[in-house]
């Protein structure tokens, strides 16, 4: 894609200079949408080899059964005490969360944290999926909430109240946003300049250029969502997960060094490209506070935790079909939660 930019010595820099309330804004909102997107490959490693079968075993009948008639519970915001809890969605084609993510931040001393429920997760007590349905997977709360108008802030508001209810925490606001936003994104924001291995040349489906490259959204979505078939290994990793661990890292890196470039004419036109695929109840002082958090403390300086627990694969008599479900250990859960301060 291609964009008319200023000249350096007339382009205002994100970032390196001082920036109007206005600017400072509209910056602060894209790394929200950039932070949200971020789910999207994180997920490849968050919730690993043991992707939910029964969500897309069959395009006909799964993903286009009708939301029940029964009363949807309403989620109402609470107001911040010690921390500030933010429920990050990433959805796909059909409205189902794929990532489901909170990023909460101490109010003094603004430490924050990622922590990532996976989409898998049972949900024991819920009242908007048949029972035996292969439905009460947390991903299934933001599809079920939108109803037949598919509204989805409606989505947003079941799926935070799910959360709530299932760790026990408060949920303070919601940002979600769709599937093909972050392939847009990418393009949006000119790409991302990436060291790519020369093994991602050899790939027989998305072989990618290699050595210093600036990677297009597509891209860059191949690079994040690899996984093995073959492996490509990367230095001082491991495994295939660790592999993806450290491409993602480095692709979100990328992601905000190439926005910082960004002059303010720019990123209002993204935030207008990519407004039908992005959902908030965020005020302007919430996602100014929380882009403040992220563009100065750093990336590596943010806790992040994956919700311990066990897969089961469990037979589900009216589908008449297994649904793989992922069991939080609540006893974990509930350590962690607490060493957050959120319990």
């Amino acid at each position: 894609m291609s964009r008319r930019r200023r000249s350096s010595s007339s382009r205002r820099s994100f970032g390196r200079k001082k920036r109007s309330p206005e600017s400072v804004f509209w910056t602060a909102f894209i790394i929200i949408l950039l932070l949200i997107g971020t789910g999207f490959i994180a997920y490849n490693f968050f919730l690993g080899p043991n992707r939910t079968a029964a969500l897309y075993n069959s395009d006909t009948t799964s993903a286009q059964v009708e939301p029940l008639e029964a009363e949807i519970p309403e989620w109402v915001p609470k107001e911040p005490v010690t921390h500030t809890n933010i429920l990050l969605l990433g959805l796909d084609n059909h409205g189902m969360s794929d990532i489901v993510m909170i990023v909460s931040y101490d109010m003094e001393s603004y430490v924050s944290s990622l922590i990532s429920i996976k989409r898998d997760t049972f949900v024991p007590n819920q009242t908007w999926a048949k029972k035996e349905s292969g439905q009460d997977h947390l991903a299934w709360a933001n599809n079920r909430g939108m109803g037949h108008d598919n509204d989805y802030h409606a989505g947003a508001r079941l799926a935070a109240f799910t959360v709530e209810d299932l760790l026990g925490i408060d949920i303070h606001a919601y940002a979600s946003i769709s599937f093909e936003g972050f392939v847009e994104m990418i393009d949006l924001i000119g790409g991302v300049e990436l060291d790519v291995n020369p093994d991602f040349a050899q790939l027989t489906s998305g072989a990618l250029p290699t050595g210093l490259q600036r990677l297009n959204g597509q891209q860059a979505l191949t690079y994040s969502r690899h996984r093995q078939n073959p492996r490509i290994p990367e230095p001082g990793s491991e495994d295939q997960a660790a592999d993806r661990v450290i491409r993602n890292q480095r692709l979100l890196k990328a992601m905000l060094e190439q926005v910082k470039t960004l002059e303010s004419e720019e990123i209002l036109e993204i935030i207008e490209d990519l407004e039908d695929k992005f959902y908030t109840s965020m005020d302007d002082w919430t996602i100014l506070e929380l882009a403040n958090i992220l563009y100065n403390q750093g990336l590596d300086d943010m806790r992040a935790y994956i919700l311990p627990g066990q897969g089961e694969m469990v037979y589900q008599e009216r589908i008449d079909n297994e649904t793989y479900y992922y069991y939080l250990d609540f006893t974990e859960t509930d350590l962690i939660l607490q060493e957050l301060g959120l319990k």
